[in-house]
């Protein structure tokens, strides 16, 4: 993924373009289409909590929550700009290429941990192209 996209990606206001896109979308759906209108009602309210999350800079990790049941502890910390803080990906010890299944998997740990040239701990840029496992399958995200 080229980092102009990851950098879109990890953007707060565009989260929030997207979820109000789909917010008008979904109430589009519900006023007129009449078969959908109950589970497009669903999908408003999930938006409508996204949305409220977002603009609240809060986010819960849902495995974590269902694993200890506290919704303290599975609380995900944010920067100042509301990007998540990715302290446990970009803080592990050990990172090969062989930890991953894809060249995609592989080059978003390295753009969301803004890994680079001069700064690649885990070394999965070897040749310092910003292209991170290259002999990986190509695979999506």
């Amino acid at each position: 993924m080229s980092p102009d996209v990851s950098n879109l990606r990890r953007s707060k206001k565009v989260r929030l373009i997207i979820m109000g896109v789909l917010l008008f979308i979904a109430l589009m759906l519900a006023l007129f289409v009449e078969k959908i209108r109950l589970a497009m009602i669903a999908v408003i309210i999930l938006l409508l909590v996204a949305l409220g999350l977002e603009s609240k800079n809060t986010d819960y990790d849902l495995g974590k929550m269902l694993k200890t049941g506290s919704l303290k502890e599975s609380r995900i910390e944010r920067d100042q700009n509301g990007n998540l803080i990715m302290e446990g990906i970009c803080q592990k010890d050990g990172y090969n290429c062989d930890d991953f299944k894809t060249q995609s998997e592989a080059q978003s740990v390295y753009d969301t941990c803004e890994f680079n040239k001069n700064n690649d701990p885990h070394r999965l840029d070897g040749d310092s192209d910003g292209l991170a496992c290259e002999d990986l399958p190509r695979g999506t995200l």
